[in-house]
């Protein structure tokens, strides 16, 4: 991510609606501890911003996909543990354990990877914690990785032996958000049936293992499931799991926003922005022009599916193609705007709202990939920090 200082284009990162989200979510599971998932540079919000806050706040667990993403928490400073999701690379067990990074292993190779690496550093006197902690992960449907539940006992067995504490014990629901769909709320029991007959052996077999199974839309649609953690994702950052799985309360924590920096007036019949695509109506058309384009994460697919920014609280319509940095926005015939003003792309302005979810289904999509495709070029920037930051009206080029 870089620096916001060329253009006014961020994205605004609403502390006070991240804790709010972390409390409901609290609020919902009960007794579970929340982990917060972070992974995806904090779905596109900031993982170092989103985790400093939650930490703040009191959420004592993190979860993230690969290792680089917990190793640049940890050099922010974040001192809560850290999961790793998915069993690393070989080259990376090495940064994984020198950062205190949890590791999540399926295989009998990493089991044993994890043995050799952690014995090579404790000679060289670089193992920070001499607990060798890590979790194992089941599949139970998703078949995307974890292991076969004929073998987990073999594993778990083979990593007491070999000197290693299972310290948790997971899998991930597959369909879980759909629970007015039978098919999947049988599909969705059937896993956790599997998780349960694996508990047992477990627990037969003397190990003691924190268990989580759900992210955010089963902590929400099965209580059953929330066991010792729920791994929340989307539902921290204001957005609900799917349209079958709404959490009233939720605030939305990010905003996409940017400023005008061109104004121009034009005739009847011109075709702003490349292809040609819409002529101008009327006689006169103010046309704005913003620095935020699909390098940023506002996709070309939006022009042709009718989507609007808002200047100055009303909604207005794109002019033309959404190109590489910039876009074109069709003010019509309203010349009381100027250079400098606040254009919401996602997020809120005087009383209306553009939501991820609005992106979604306009898009054929899901709000994850909306917020998570936001750019690396657009600064993630705290709410109470942003007139520091980006400034007030922007000093560009003059109204032609």
């Amino acid at each position: 991510m870089i620096r916001a200082r060329s253009r006014p284009a961020w994205a605004e990162i609403d502390a006070e609606a991240l804790e709010s989200n972390a409390r409901l979510m609290k609020n919902v599971i009960g007794s579970a501890e929340l982990c917060a998932v972070v992974k995806a540079d904090g779905y596109g919000h900031g993982a170092v911003v989103v985790s400093r806050i939650l930490e703040a706040s009191g959420i004592k667990q993190f979860a993230v996909a690969h290792v680089d993403e917990a190793i640049e928490l940890r050099e922010a400073g974040v001192s809560s543990p850290i999961l790793c999701l998915a069993e690393p690379s070989s080259e990376a067990f090495p940064a994984a354990l020198e950062n205190n990074v949890t590791l999540t292993l399926y295989t009998m190779q990493a089991i044993d990877k994890l043995v050799r690496v952690a014995g090579e550093l404790d000679d060289r006197g670089l193992l920070p914690s001499s607990s060798l902690d890590f979790h194992l992960k089941i599949d139970t449907g998703m078949h995307r990785v974890g292991a076969d539940p004929k073998d987990v006992m073999d594993l778990a067995e083979h990593a007491r032996r070999s000197g290693l504490n299972l310290r948790g014990f997971w899998t991930h629901m597959t369909v879980a958000d759909e629970p007015g769909n039978a098919e999947h709320d049988d599909f969705t029991r059937y896993q956790i049936r599997l998780f349960e007959t694996a508990k047992h052996h477990l627990h037969s077999s003397g190990f003691a293992p924190m268990f989580h199974v759900a992210n955010s839309a089963t902590g929400i649609n099965y209580p059953e499931a929330r066991y010792d953690m729920v791994r929340s994702g989307i539902a921290l950052y204001g957005c609900s799991p799917s349209p079958g799985t709404q959490i009233p309360g939720l605030r939305q924590v990010i905003s996409l926003k940017s400023r005008v920096v061109y104004l121009r007036t034009v005739g009847a019949g011109e075709f702003p922005s490349y292809g040609r695509r819409r002529p101008t109506q009327g006689e006169k058309t103010l046309l704005a022009t913003v620095p935020l384009g699909y390098a940023d994460g506002v996709p070309r697919a939006l022009f042709d599916a009718g989507a609007q920014v808002l200047i100055k609280g009303k909604r207005r319509p794109f002019a033309g193609t959404v190109t590489m940095d910039q876009v074109i926005v069709d003010c019509g015939t309203d010349f009381d705007l100027s250079i400098g003003d606040e254009v919401v792309f996602l997020g809120s302005q005087g009383s209306e709202s553009i939501t991820p979810d609005d992106w979604a289904s306009m898009l054929g999509t899901i709000n994850y990939e909306v917020i998570t495709r936001i750019g690396f070029r657009v600064p993630r920037i705290l709410e109470s920090d942003v007139d520091e930051v980006i400034g007030g009206k922007a000093k560009v080029s003059e109204r032609s």
